[in-house]
This record gives structure tokens, sequence and C-alpha cells, in this order.
């Protein structure tokens, strides 16, 4: 059972900026205001109430709960008011993310195996607000549920959008005759990025240290203390290999709005040269505990082909944390 354990955050995270914090401020407070007392009353939290905030989870509500309303408490129009919250603090394409990852929720629902865990893409799914919505003081914007989370932290101009999970159990499924991926960009990108190694990169990148049948930094992982770097260093990379790291890390945080998103890539890419990448386990996009990473001064990433509990196929996690900025916050006091 995961364990969450309170950690002071402070609120100077080194975020290089551009966050549309204005527009999202004007959403967030739309969306409050179609609710009633006893609505806002699940919804607020105060910014200080670190544990509620580091509550947040992969598993499904049923086994880790959640903090905030949830999604199928609404009525639909106050539902469309929250999906624009997050419309327009994520790009269209971490929006459609968003949506897909709750399709699939709803598509392992439809497969009985674990249906009594109340998997759904409404059910399963929590809205919270963390503070005032403001443009110059510090508020947050938490949604998530199974195999999703996205913790919002805006202060002034500033935006951190981790820790940050998305996974995808199925990996692939039809709805309405259309062929869904939910992590398709970054497992493709993740798993290219080692297809295009040699053999003697491969084997420098390998990590040693252990095997892994899950995520090291995911939830409850909040101490902010990193495991030792691994892997084989970006500097030692041609500038083809380079770019496909640096089309790695963009599949998570171009989830952010584009203007911030565009400085926070601009900031990992000058930090680039001292960033690793490793694997471990395996290395085939379809191989049980394919592990890989992206661990450089400020970003870490890690993705993971981990076993599914209802179907006979290989699902996805993948953690996307900030070194120097998750929940906003440079390290914990």
């Amino acid at each position: 059972m995961q364990q969450v354990t309170e950690v002071n955050l402070n609120t100077d995270g080194a975020s290089p900026g551009g966050a549309n914090t204005a527009a999202v401020v004007k959403a967030v407070k739309a969306f409050l205001a179609t609710l009633d007392d006893a609505k806002r009353k699940k919804v607020e939290y105060e910014f200080s109430d670190n544990k509620a905030r580091q509550t947040w989870s992969n598993f499904p509500a049923t086994t880790v709960p959640r903090e905030g309303i949830e999604m199928s408490d609404l009525t639909a129009a106050q539902q469309k008011a929250a999906d624009a919250v997050l419309q327009v603090a994520l790009s269209p394409a971490g929006a459609q993310e968003d949506a897909d990852i709750r399709k699939a929720d709803n598509e392992l629902n439809s497969l009985g195996g674990q249906g009594a865990d109340g998997f759904g893409s409404l059910k399963d799914y929590y809205f919270a607000v963390y503070g005032t919505p403001s443009t110059t003081q510090p508020f947050m914007v938490q949604f998530g549920g199974h195999h999703l989370a996205r913790n919002l932290t805006y202060n002034g101009d500033k935006v951190s959008q981790t820790p940050q999970f998305v996974g995808s159990e199925p990996t692939s499924f039809k709805s309405g005759g259309t062929t869904v991926e939910p992590v398709k960009a970054e497992s493709t990108a993740m798993f290219g990025m080692l297809a295009g190694l040699d053999a003697q990169q491969k084997k420098a990148a390998e990590i040693t240290s252990g095997t892994f049948d899950d995520l090291v930094m995911g939830p409850g992982k909040d101490s902010g203390v990193f495991p030792t770097s691994e892997g084989l260093t970006v500097s030692k990379l041609t500038a083809a290999q380079k770019k496909l790291v640096i089309a790695a890390i963009k599949t998570y945080v171009g989830d952010l709005n584009s203007t911030a998103a565009d400085k926070l890539m601009a900031k990992y890419e000058s930090e680039l040269d001292k960033t690793r990448i490793g694997w471990s386990n395996n290395t085939g996009p379809t191989d049980e505990n394919s592990y890989i990473r992206i661990d450089g001064p400020s970003v870490w990433i890690e993705f993971i082909n981990t076993r599914s509990q209802s179907t006979p196929n290989i699902h996805y996690h993948s953690v996307y944390r900030d070194k120097t900025n998750d929940y906003g916050s440079s390290k914990p006091k």
C-alpha cells in the first residue's frame, strides 16, 4: 500500500517562468462559480496543506483515496468547466492525453477484470484547488486518478507541472472505431532514444545498481532525495542522438501550455550534457519490465512496462519530476 508522508515544501522553485497564470486563474474561478457551497468545500484546500497536495497516485482511488471532488459528483456543466481548466493549463496534446487515459480506464472497466475497483472515466478521477487562485500568490490545481496525476502549481509567472504521472492500461484499444494509445508519444520517444544507441553505448547506459518492477520516484516519494546518477552521459552522444533525448523529454514537458513549456525545455537543453540516460531489465517496447530513465541536474523521467493486472499484456507507468521545482518548491525544508 502506498504511504504518503507529509514533506514541508517552500515556494521558491526554479521555474524559468512563462506561465499563463491569468488565464488559468480565470478558468479556475469560472469552475468554482458553478459549485454550491457543499461542492466547493470538497474542492478547496489551504495551499499549506502539504500532505493533501502530495496525496496523488497511479493506483485507483479505491486503493489510494484522493483529495478533492469526484468528477462523477459534478453535473455535466461543472465537468465541462473543470475540463476547461485543464485545457487552459495544458497544451492540446496534454489535455488530449488526459482524456485518453480516462478512456483507457473506462475500457479497463468494460473488461470486467477489476471493475469492482471503481474504474471508469469519471468515477475514478478527482479535482482539487489549493489556495486562492491569484496572479500574485501561490495556488495549485490538482487533477488525477488511476494512471494520471497533474499537479500544477502557480506562483506569479512561475509554474511547476511536476510531479506528473501518466500511464495506460490497456496501452492500446478501440474507441468509436478509432485506435487510442494514450501514452504512445512517450513510449515511442523513450524507446526510440534507446534504439538510437550503438552496442557500446547501450552497454554503458545500463543501470547496474539493481532491477526494477516499477518506478523509483513514483507517488509517495517526495523526500527530494534522488538515486545516485547512473547511465550514459549525454555529452558522449552524437548530435543526432542528443536530438532523440530532447524529443523524449519534450513529450513530457510539452504537456504544459506552450510558452512555459518552451522556456523549461530551454533550461533542460542547457543542462543536456550533464544529463544521463539509462535502462534496466529489458529494452524491448513490448517486454515486461523494460525500464528507461532520464536523469539530469533538474529533469527526472522514468518509464516502465509493468505487468498488467486485468489483461495479459504489459501496461505503462511513467513519472516526470523536476529536482528543483516539484510542487513549485526548490527542495523540502
